[in-house]
């Protein structure tokens, strides 16, 4: 959330933001909330100045009994009917507030939709970074990645959709639809291996560059949703398990990061600020209902119900949020530069930019050759003290009085589209992919083969 002061004092910019933002406004209606505060405010004073006069009155026993008795229940009266109202305006009050977005960067583009984001730069391997004045926009970038497959022995043939491609090599999507629905997947064989592979080599760079590896809760109460700004917006996202089968009867929902998880493990704590910055990362599953993407990308596992993911978070001081926000994009360039995977950085615009927490974020995109298109694997964003605040996350110097800190987090491996990636970049002609260099010496081994060639046909 963001400072309540800060609002009073810019009710007009944060409006803007709303807009620019995409947000609701009847559901951010910072005119509403506004009136709603001062009406808290002047409650808040009466309760107060009722409470005193409680106090006050405590002298009138030694006096006359009967009539202290009288105004003690005239005054508890007069508490519970403002302590009633308070409690109202406050609700609603919150249910507001909680709609708010982050202030912005003031660095970040302002536009409406994916097409106003801006290039940060694009890679491609053998030739390093495009010349920046050749990135025009968007659509020209495309135009600059590689025509032809780069890792291809006969790089003439037509490439192959990773669709196609992971059902022979084992990616079984109708087998877990068979067991649990549409946007499930069976990863088999080597490419489960390369899972592995991707995870060791990032874990082993992450460990290496200050990271702690956490193993976190994939349930968690909704404040650790609430807390990362998952909930409101997102709840729709969330898979809910029902109280009746939970211990203690507590709300509990399968994270879609564990970006929740791991930030509320510095819920209600109060850092010494020489422990900043804390870089933690994590390997878990992740749920997702992906509500609003019915019918879209249902082929594959581009876009599934569970998905396997490496998480990267920060806990900081306002200092150093934005050196953090570099360093976790230079783990993205790392980590695809030693696959040598083709790519683009897009500074997202305030129209696109993701969930209310955002002050700054930017998506990290590999070129997908069969489809002639980007594929988002990375996002990168700095939510400066907004998930602070909803978390209770504070810092405290020698000299200083506790403040709230920064946090920054990252998806810094989506596995399944990482799997996308590679498979589409390195295939051969004769339907193996090539592994890339970074990988073979955990996997052992040069190319994955098909797995299921006949198997496929007699399905089909």
């Amino acid at each position: 959330m963001i400072d309540v002061k800060q609002v009073r004092a810019n009710p007009e910019r944060l409006k803007e933001i709303i807009r620019q933002r995409k947000v609701d406004p009847s559901k951010a209606d910072v005119d509403a909330w506004l009136k709603l505060d001062e009406k808290r405010r002047d409650l808040q004073a009466k309760l107060e100045a009722l409470q005193a006069e409680q106090n006050k009155s405590s002298t009138l026993w030694n006096v006359d009994k009967e009539a202290a008795r009288n105004q003690g229940r005239e005054l508890r009266e007069k508490l519970r009917a403002i302590e009633e109202e308070l409690s109202e305006v406050s609700e609603k009050g919150q249910a507001i507030f909680d709609w708010f977005p982050n202030w912005i960067d003031p660095n970040m583009p302002v536009g409406e939709s994916d097409a106003d984001n801006v290039l940060e730069c694009a890679w491609v391997p053998n030739s390093g970074y495009i010349d920046k004045n050749k990135l025009q926009d968007n659509a020209k970038c495309a135009e600059l990645m590689p025509k032809k497959l780069l890792y291809a022995k006969d790089a003439d043939f037509t490439p192959v959709g990773y669709a196609d491609l992971g059902e022979r090599l084992g990616i079984d999507t109708p087998q877990g639809g068979k067991v649990s629905g549409s946007r499930f997947a069976y990863i088999l064989g080597d490419v489960a291996v390369m899972q592995m592979a991707l995870a060791h080599l990032l874990t082993e760079k992450l460990l290496n560059d200050g990271f702690q590896p956490i193993i976190p809760p994939l349930l968690v109460r909704e404040r650790a949703l609430y807390g990362t700004s998952h909930f409101p917006e997102g709840r729709d996202q969330v898979y809910v398990i029902k109280t009746h089968n939970v211990e203690d009867e507590h709300q509990l929902h399968l994270v879609g990061s564990s970006e929740p998880a791991n930030f509320s493990y510095f819920m209600d704590k109060t850092i010494n600020e020489a422990e900043l910055p804390i870089k933690v990362f994590a390997y878990t599953p992740c749920f997702r209902s992906e509500a609003g993407s019915w019918g879209k990308d249902v082929k594959g596992i581009k876009r599934v119900h569970q998905f396997d993911k490496i998480e990267m978070n920060a806990v900081c001081t306002p200092e150093q949020s934005d050196s953090i926000y570099q360093q976790f994009k230079d783990v993205n360039e790392w980590l695809l530069q030693t696959l040598k995977l083709p790519y683009r950085i897009i500074d997202k615009c305030t129209g696109d930019a993701g969930y209310l927490a955002t002050y700054r974020q930017r998506d990290v995109e590999v070129w997908l050759p069969a489809s002639r298109e980007f594929l988002e694997t990375m996002t990168d964003t700095n939510t400066t003290d907004y998930q602070a605040r909803r978390l209770n996350i504070r810092y405290k110097s020698e000299q200083g009085k506790p403040q709230y800190c920064h946090t920054v987090n990252d998806t810094c491996c989506a596995m399944g589209r990482m799997l996308i990636a590679i498979i589409e970049n390195y295939q051969q002609a004769d339907g193996s992919i090539l592994i890339p260099e970074a990988l073979r010496a955990f996997m052992k081994k040069e190319y994955i083969l098909p797995m299921f060639r006949e198997k496929q046909a007699v399905r089909s």
